[in-house]
């Protein structure tokens, strides 16, 4: 679809170069901008959409709580490499 668009834009973009009335200037200039900026919207959901991750791969709700639970750990001593917030 977005290569019809793309090929439809540059179709009204060459009627506007050809035109002699500026009703058909006009309409070639709205529909070839419409066509274009819809193509560009087409090639840039396509471009979304497959360096997208699926759903699959995401994070449950059951995991991020596990993670949440393991991070706020009572009791846990500070990592040695981290400082302590009482020196210096």
């Amino acid at each position: 679809m977005r290569w019809i668009l793309l090929f439809v834009a540059i179709l009204c973009f060459a009627v506007v170069f050809t035109a002699k009335t500026p009703g058909l200037l006009g309409l070639g200039l709205v529909l070839g901008f419409v066509c274009l900026f819809g193509s560009l919207f087409g090639f840039a959901a396509e471009r979304v959409a497959s360096i997208a991750r699926p759903d699959a791969v995401l994070l449950t709700d059951k995991d991020i709580n596990v993670l949440r639970a393991s991070m706020r750990k009572p009791g846990a001593t500070p990592s040695p490499n981290m400082p302590s917030a009482n020196s210096g």
